[in-house]
């Protein structure tokens, strides 16, 4: 594709960081849709979309036609995509929120496993081209037909704003579930003295914690409070993931042990992310998102401090493991503290808010590494970011009732 359209390593790169700004400039409009469209029609569309930006890819004759199909591909794939899963698994499963999340986010992991190998088989059997024209038939003949059934076939009211209304009495949409949940939340615990269990907003307004919009949200001290821990893992993965070749030279490593050392980071994702969804379950989101990113924070001190070659494979596992906790616990996080009726516009908020500030790493990274000491001073700062977001998440932990 780069040799067709005379495509230097720079520029494409630039086209697809513009393509990803562009997409998540979108995300908020288009996510918060989640919220008022039946999600087999909404699901549907996505399909669709995915499969018109394929059809684009393959098809485009000129740069500007290539362009707009990898905004319409970052925004049904890696934006509206990963939003529907994670924001349907936090909406539809209010007592088991956590397993749901972690069990749904392992699609990441094996993503990131078999696709590299299954693209590069196909784009070296029938051209990028055809590949693209490929992806296209799987999404309208295999996935479109495979989610609708299921969607049918799992009984659940699919009105998302029904279903708000179905909440208000019980879980999951089941009124009679009300007796079971006297806390009259989805996923609400009686006696933290939270919005979800008090059922109140937290800013005395007297609406339900379910009630909550953009608006609302964006006021609320806590959110601030949180959003660095939400950001900060994928910031730093994105920066040292990207570098990490220059990383392994600044260290002595080769590029072969960097790249094996992905594998400490997959297997620690992984298991981490299933074990915090039992946890999200047990304990609620809103007592591990403080402290996710503490393992990072260890992570890159280590790397820091090694000389031997174990450091490679400490740092990534210090990174796989914040990422897994804030994979299935920040989704989780946002139904406790604002409830699911807007939950799809809030999460696609967050999701835009992450893609701007991962545009933005690269570009410090780089310029650390390319002065002496740069390595050094990046994650020192990436350490000194970790107590600060650490420090602030705090403010979330619930509190009990009579507290002050």
């Amino acid at each position: 594709m780069q040799a067709e359209f005379d495509l230097s390593n720079a520029r494409f790169g630039a086209l697809y960081s513009a393509a990803t700004l562009g997409s998540a400039f979108l995300m908020p409009w288009a996510g918060a849709r989640l919220d008022r469209v039946r999600l087999p029609t909404f699901t549907l569309g996505l399909v669709v979309l995915m499969a018109a930006a394929a059809v684009g890819m393959g098809s485009a004759p000129i740069l500007p036609v290539l362009v707009v199909a990898l905004v319409g591909i970052r925004l049904a794939g890696q934006g509206l995509a990963s939003h529907t899963a994670m924001t349907v698994m936090a909406r539809y499963h209010g007592e088991r929120r956590g397993v749901a999340l972690s069990v749904a986010g392992l699609g990441y992991p094996l993503g990131e496993a078999l696709l590299p190998l299954l693209v590069l088989s196909g784009i070296g059997a029938v051209g990028w081209r055809a590949g693209w024209f490929g992806v296209a038939g799987v999404a309208l003949l295999v996935f479109g037909p495979l989610l609708w059934i299921l969607l049918r076939l799992s009984g659940r009211e699919m009105d998302p704003v029904r279903l708000a209304e179905a909440s208000s009495e019980g879980v999951d949409g089941d009124p009679s579930a009300a007796a079971k949940n006297p806390a009259g939340g989805v996923g609400g615990r009686a006696g933290e003295g939270s919005a979800m269990a008090g059922g109140r907003a937290a800013d005395g307004s007297g609406a339900t914690a379910r009630d909550w919009n953009r608006s609302r949200v964006l006021r609320d001290v806590r959110f601030w409070c949180v959003l660095p821990a939400a950001l900060l893992p994928p910031f730093w993965a994105t920066a040292l993931f990207l570098y990490q070749v220059a990383i392994g030279e600044a260290k002595g490593w080769s590029a072969a042990l960097m790249a094996s050392a992905f594998t400490a980071f997959a297997l620690t994702r992984i298991a981490v992310s299933l074990l915090v969804g039992a946890g999200v379950d047990r304990w609620m989101a809103r007592r591990i998102v403080p402290f996710s990113l503490i393992p990072m924070g260890v992570g890159m001190g280590l790397l820091l401090a090694a000389e031997g070659e174990w450091g490679a494979f400490a740092f990534m596992a210090g990174m796989g493991m914040a990422v897994g906790m804030g994979a299935t616990a920040k989704p989780a996080l946002w139904a406790e503290l604002y409830g699911v009726r807007h939950l799809g516009a809030i999460k696609a908020m967050v999701s835009s808010l992450m893609v701007v500030s991962t545009a933005g790493s690269p570009i410090l990274a780089g310029w650390l590494l390319d002065r002496d000491g740069g390595l050094e001073l990046l994650l020192q700062l990436g350490m000194a970011s970790v107590v600060v977001g650490t420090v602030l998440a705090l403010r979330i932990l619930p509190r009990r009732r009579g507290t002050p």
